[in-house]
This record gives structure tokens, C-alpha cells and sequence, in this order.
């Protein structure tokens, strides 16, 4: 079916970025068109998110619902307050499908219509690989992401981490920017060393969207400590290699990080791995191409 993606992301240029990756992996393999607007012509047009347009319209919702086809949108956490919370209600009852990561969140779209759990970032399984290397003499501890003003990568704990005397066993490193410890702009290509590098990949988010380095580090057989509460991290499994804590509480993350240090050379990396063998490209593509249809194919209810 003729799906056309309402973004800023081409999918062209930049595929350093989790969201352009996605429109080019639909463009690729779905043959999806995408731009800044609506397209008329098409059978539906999908929102990746809602506040795309916010600076092209006053009111964006209005807009995409004046064309009166069906619309699709990516919903996660409710911003807490602000123009993105006002466009995340508009979004959740403008929509005619709903798309959502974790199914924790199903039960709360349902109320509004429609709603469907499927995977929204995969792992690019040949990219990022296991890798042989010594292991350290100090544990490498290592996070990933592009902070932001708002501190919602947990930018606070990091710099707690670095300045904390229990922990200066560890050598603490970062890939992306602003991160208040020794950070490396990697190119996407290239992200797979650094993971590769690590002992531990620690995520510190105080979000409860899904960031995509867990799954990148677990898919190089690195154990992960995570925080509770982020709901598409809840689902992963409990097993050795898996270490959780309560978010944002430093006390506790440092409790996890010295539980994995102390099982270092103990981690199934293989186990670890296999994890992710779900969460390829191909099946992100599939689960997009199975849902429109389902919904707005020939014989869709409605």
C-alpha cells in the first residue's frame, strides 16, 4: 500500500541519527515516500511523531486532520507538561492507529482507538557484532546518547559517577556529546567499537522512552545495567548480564554497577546477543507493512 512518512528526516543524509534511520529503512525496504507534509494521494499518512510540524503550524493536528484520510502516529510517554504535551493529547485522539514500542503502554492507548505494539528502533545485527579484546585492568564503563538541556539522559548521575571516590576504580567514557565525562563523536559505522570496548554499558535515562544503546550493547555481547521504569527495558529478561536499579537513584545504579563489575568473565556475551536476534531490520520493516495493512489494506475493518 501507498504509506507516505510526515518527518523532517529524509532518510537521505545523517543516518547517525536513530529517527533518520528509520525513514530510510522504510523508504529501503517498503518503498515509502517522506517529506514535511501530507501526501493527499496516499492510503495513510504516518506521523512519526507528534510533534513534527510543531514550528510549520500553529496547530498542526488541525491541519493533518482536516485532510480527513487515515493518520498514524508513534505515541510513547507524555511529556509532563508544555506545547509537546498539548501536541501528545492532540496526537492520541487525532490518530486513527496508534503505534507504540512496549506493551505497557497498550492498555492506555486502547481508550483513544486502535492501538498496536511493535518494534520502533531496531539493531542492525551485522553492525554491531561481538568482538574479541583483552579485558581491562579497570572496568570500562561506557554511555551512549546527544544530551539535551533538559537532562532526561541523566547527565546528573553520570557526573555523580565521575566525581564519586568508590568509583574511581572504574575508567567512565561516553560516545555522542555534552556528557560531563570524556566524550567521542562516533559516526554510526563506527559506533560498533566503541561498545566493543566497554565492560559495562551503563544507561542512565530518567525517561521513560526507549533509548537504543541497551539493545546496540547487548547485540555485542556487552552486559547492560538499566534503569526500572523505562518500559521497553522492563521487557528484556532476567539473566545474568541484565542488572537493574531504580531510576534515578544513584545509590542504587552504583549497587548494579559493582554487582556486574564483580561478575565480569562470568557473562554468556553469546546469550546476551541472542537477545536481540528478534529486533533486526527486516522485521521492523515487517511489523510496519503487517500493521497498515491490517488497518487500512483492502479488507480492513471500517
Amino acid at each position: 500500500m501507498n504509506v507516505h512518512m510526515v518527518t523532517q528526516w529524509k532518510g537521505k543524509r545523517k543516518l547517525t541519527a536513530p529517527w533518520p534511520r528509520l525513514v530510510h529503512y522504510l523508504q529501503k525496504y517498503l518503498g515509502w515516500s517522506a517529506s514535511h507534509d501530507l501526501d493527499h494521494l496516499a492510503d495513510a499518512n504516518y506521523i512519526l511523531t507528534y510533534t513534527v510540524g510543531w514550528r510549520k503550524y500553529a496547530h498542526p493536528w488541525e491541519v493533518w486532520r482536516a485532510w480527513g484520510g487515515p493518520l498514524v502516529c508513534r505515541i510513547g510517554e507524555r511529556p509532563p507538561y508544555g506545547l509537546k504535551a498539548r501536541l501528545w493529547d492532540e496526537g492520541v485522539k487525532g490518530a486513527d492507529l496508534r503505534l507504540t514500542e512496549a506493551w505497557s503502554f497498550i492498555p492506555m492507548l486502547a481508550q483513544y482507538g486502535p492501538s498496536e505494539r511493535m518494534m520502533l528502533f531496531p539493531v542492525n545485527r551485522d553492525l554491531f557484532v561481538i568482538a574479541e579484546r583483552p579485558r581491562h585492568e579497570r572496568p570500562t564503563i561506557g554511555v551512549v546518547g546527544y544530551c539535551v538541556p533538559t537532562g532526561r539522559k541523566g547527565q546528573v548521575l553520570i557526573k555523580e559517577l565521575a566525581q564519586y571516590p568508590d568509583a574511581q576504580q572504574w575508567r567512565i567514557k561516553a560516545a555522542g556529546a555534552a556528557w560531563p565525562v570524556k566524550t567521542k563523536e562516533y559516526r554510526y559505522e563506527e559506533l560498533p567499537c566503541f561498545y566493543q570496548s566497554l565492560d559495562i554499558h551503563l544507561c542512565p535515562t530518567i525517561s521513560q522512552d526507549s533509548p537504543t544503546s541497551p539493545f546496540e550493547a547487548l547485540a555485542c555481547g556487552v552486559p547492560v545495567v538499566l534503569p526500572r521504569g523505562v518500559p521497553l527495558l522492563d521487557e528484556l529478561p532476567e539473566m545474568r548480564g541484565i542488572y537493574r536499579y531504580e531510576q534515578g537513584n544513584f545509590d542504587a545504579m552504583y549497587e548494579a554497577l559493582k554487582q556486574c563489575a564483580a561478575d565480569l568473565g562470568t557473562h554468556d556475551r553469546e546469550a546476551l546477543r541472542a537477545i536481540t536476534q528478534g529486533m533486526t531490520v527486516e522485521v521492523f520493516c515487517e511489523e510496519h507493512r503487517v500493521a497498515f495493512e491490517k488497518h487500512f489494506g483492502n479488507g480492513a475493518d471500517g
